[in-house]
């Protein structure tokens, strides 16, 4: 079935690499992350406002009510704390309400993962295996990806608000001017906009990189090439294993295979590295 007919000398054939567009990246942004991004950003004129009615409530009583009597400083920050946490609330509940398009994106990246893997294979050996990826059901990397996508959400959310709790309580006790700091909340969320970026794109690659892994494990392929993915400022480590051939376990190491690294393509923070399918004709 394999096409050895070409080349009957031939060893091994190399399945395509599965490269993903960067497309699905930006819709788990939109989809997920920047839902949490706005919301942060759409509470700041609140949080303004209590904090300019906070200053102006400290400044308007006279100093001798407010030196060696802290009272008024101390309402001020537990309004302040009052308004964060209730708005943590409202953005915990939002997380939650963001799962089924977390769940639609992961779904949809794992179908396009499928056409692509089927179409490469197809490609390499003449054998079509559609009946076999239907019948895998769904990948246990696209559970772990929704699961951990929930939590990096929640974690941003969680992190906007740490930073904006420290900008306001820093102003109050510093006694800032509210134009600077409607600018630094601005810059915070800003951040956390800048960060979901990030993440989104990072965690594209994490769930492609175990689709790939999975994959070539339902197909009995336990050999793969490492492909760097020639970012600006890549891991040494990475660039000096592009185009060598790994195995999966250190028992099928031999014959210019290499026993497995330490760390797979894609699995650490922001790596973009991809692994190649090797298939023997041993």
């Amino acid at each position: 079935m394999v096409r050895r007919s070409q080349n009957p000398r031939r060893k091994t054939i190399d399945i395509r690499p599965i490269a993903p567009p960067g497309m699905l990246a930006q819709a788990l942004f939109a989809r997920c992350y920047r839902p949490v991004v706005n919301a942060w950003a759409a509470v700041l004129p609140r949080i303004m406002a209590e904090y300019e009615r906070s200053i102006a409530m400290r400044d308007g009583q006279p100093s001798h009510l407010t030196i060696g009597a802290p009272d008024l400083i101390t309402d001020s920050i537990s309004s302040l704390s009052d308004l964060l946490d209730a708005i943590g609330r409202e953005l915990s509940d939002l997380v939650l309400q963001l799962l089924p398009e977390l769940r639609e994106w992961a779904a949809r990246v794992e179908s396009w993962h499928r056409g692509q893997w089927r179409g490469a294979v197809l490609s390499a050996t003449n054998v079509d295996i559609e009946a076999v990826l239907l019948a895998s059901g769904t990948p246990q990397s696209v559970r772990d990806s929704i699961a951990w996508n929930t939590s990096l959400i929640s974690d941003v959310s969680d992190q906007a608000r740490q930073r904006i709790a420290n900008i306001v309580f820093a102003g109050m006790r510093d006694n800032r001017p509210a134009r600077d700091i409607a600018r630094e909340l601005r810059e915070a969320v800003g951040l956390s906009r800048q960060r979901s970026l990030r993440i989104a794109s990072d965690q594209l690659v994490k769930l492609t990189s175990s689709l790939d892994r999975e994959r070539r494990a339902e197909a009995g392929i336990r050999t793969w090439k490492w492909r760097w993915s020639h970012k600006k400022h890549g891991r040494p480590e990475h660039i000096a294993r592009d185009g060598k051939v790994y195995a999966d376990t250190a028992a099928l190491a031999g014959d210019g295979v290499l026993p497995p690294p330490d760390d797979l393509p894609g699995t650490l923070p922001f790596c973009g590295c991809r692994s190649q399918a090797v298939l023997s004709l041993g």
